[in-house]
């Protein structure tokens, strides 16, 4: 079944670019950028703090290094909401309709794949195409994780 004439791969691709796009835009307005951006500035002021203590001061590394890890817990409490709501889109959205709309093989590589093979399914397709999505759509949108 095609949507819009086109093949497969394609088709899918669009598809997943607005899922993908949707998600980002959730992780945009559920995280608080400016406060992530701020937290990631301070690991990485901790992280040269250490580097630098571990030759010195070994002690004053370990309590450097126990302020950093509550600084990374801030940041994943930070993005378990998003998370969660992207996990229900996929559960609710992607694995129901997908396979549907894009049963059997979806697009046919002109090489083989270590254990996919050259034929690709919807999911292997959604995430070979997600990967660079994800990353294009962050960049552009200006989203942390």
């Amino acid at each position: 079944m095609s949507l819009l004439g086109l093949s497969a791969g394609i088709e899918e691709m669009l598809v997943s670019a607005i899922i993908i796009f949707f998600i980002t835009l959730i992780y945009k307005f559920l995280i608080n950028q400016d406060k992530l951006r701020e937290l990631k500035e301070k690991q990485r002021e901790k992280q040269e703090k250490i580097k630098e203590l571990q030759k010195t001061n070994p002690e004053e590394a370990k309590r450097v290094m126990a302020e950093m890890l509550k600084l990374s817990n801030k940041q994943l409490r930070m993005s378990m909401k998003p998370m969660f709501v992207s996990l229900l889109i996929f559960i609710v959205i992607v694995f129901p309709i997908l396979p549907n709309l894009f049963p059997g093989v979806v697009v046919y590589l002109p090489f083989s794949l270590p254990f996919l093979g050259n034929d690709l399914g919807w999911l292997a397709w959604y995430i070979i195409v997600s990967i660079p999505l994800n990353s294009i759509f962050r960049k552009f949108l200006g989203v942390e994780l």
